[in-house]
C-alpha cells in the first residue's frame, strides 16, 4: 500500500520525506504506541563472521543484509593535519600533515538511533565489535539468521533524494573547451582519437574551485576557473576535499 492510501485512512500526517526516512505524526487521540517491529539481527559471532568474509574478499561495498542497511569499507587510509604559522604570512596559518593512520577496514550494519553494530579492523588484526541502540526485551532465537555464506547485495530500490544543484554556464564550458581543446589537461587523453566520431568533443570540465565553496552566484572565468579533464582524472581530482590541483 502506498503512503497516499495509508495516511488518510489511519490519520497520520506526513511531515517530511528525505533520502532514507519519512517523518510522520500520529493522530492526536492515539492511545498507545502505534506498532511494534520485529526484525532479524545477527548475533556477535555471526557479525564477526560476515566482517571476516568481507575482509577476505578485499572489496568495499554498500547494500543490505537482511532488513538492515549495511556497508563495508576495505583498508581505508586516513590522516590528520595541524595548523602551523605560515612562513609567508605572519598572521596566517597553513595545514601541515601531522600523522598518517594505519589502513582501517570497517563493517557497519543497522540504522542510526535504532540498532546498529560497527566492526573495525586495523593493520590486519581482529575485528573489534561495538553495538549501539536499544533492543527492548529479549532477542528471540528464531529472529536470528544463520551465519551468511556471503553478504547479499541489492540494487534497484527507488529512493527520493534531497540535493542542492548549482547552476552551470554552458557558454563558459564551450569557451573553456575552445581555449584548451577537448583533451584531458592532465593525461592528454582525447576521446575523438580513441573512439572516432562518437567521441568528438566529449570531455568533462572541472571547476578549479568547487562551486559549493563560492557562497552563491559569481562571475566565472572560462580560462582560469575551468579546465578540461577526462572522467578518470576528474574522479581522481575529487578523491579528497579540497580537490587536488592540476599540478598535484
Amino acid at each position: 500500500m502506498t503512503l497516499g492510501v495509508i495516511l488518510p485512512r489511519r490519520g497520520w500526517q506526513l511531515i517530511k520525506k528525505a533520502k532514507n526516512y519519512a517523518y510522520f505524526t500520529p493522530p492526536a487521540d492515539q492511545p498507545i504506541q502505534p506498532f511494534s517491529i520485529k526484525i532479524k539481527i545477527p548475533n556477535k559471532e555471526q557479525a564477526l563472521e560476515i566482517a571476516n568474509q568481507c575482509f577476505a574478499a578485499g572489496e568495499s561495498w554498500m547494500g543490505q543484509i537482511g532488513e538492515w542497511p549495511a556497508w563495508y569499507l576495505h583498508k581505508r587510509q586516513s590522516s590528520s593535519f595541524e595548523l602551523v604559522p605560515s612562513k609567508d604570512d605572519e598572521r596566517g596559518y597553513i595545514q601541515k600533515l601531522s600523522h598518517v593512520f594505519p589502513p582501517k577496514s570497517s563493517l557497519t550494519l543497522g540504522e542510526y538511533r535504532v540498532w546498529s553494530i560497527t566492526l573495525e579492523n586495523k593493520e590486519d588484526g581482529e575485528f573489534n565489535y561495538r553495538q549501539h541502540g536499544n533492543i527492548e526485551g529479549e532477542i528471540e532465537q528464531d529472529l536470528i539468521q544463520p551465519a551468511l555464506s556471503a553478504p547479499p547485495k541489492f540494487e534497484g530500490q527507488i529512493l527520493e533524494v534531497e540535493e542542492t544543484e548549482y547552476e552551470r554556464n554552458p557558454i563558459a564550458r564551450k569557451l573553456c573547451i575552445e581555449h584548451y581543446g577537448a583533451s584531458c589537461q592532465v593525461c592528454s587523453f582525447d576521446f575523438f582519437q580513441m573512439y572516432g566520431d562518437i567521441g568528438h568533443g566529449f570531455i568533462h570540465v572541472h571547476h578549479t574551485t568547487p562551486i559549493s565553496t563560492r557562497g552563491g552566484q559569481y562571475e566565472i572565468n572560462p580560462i582560469t576557473d575551468l579546465i578540461p579533464l577526462c572522467p578518470n582524472c576528474h574522479a581522481m581530482v575529487h578523491r579528497r576535499n579540497p580537490p587536488y590541483t592540476i599540478e598535484n
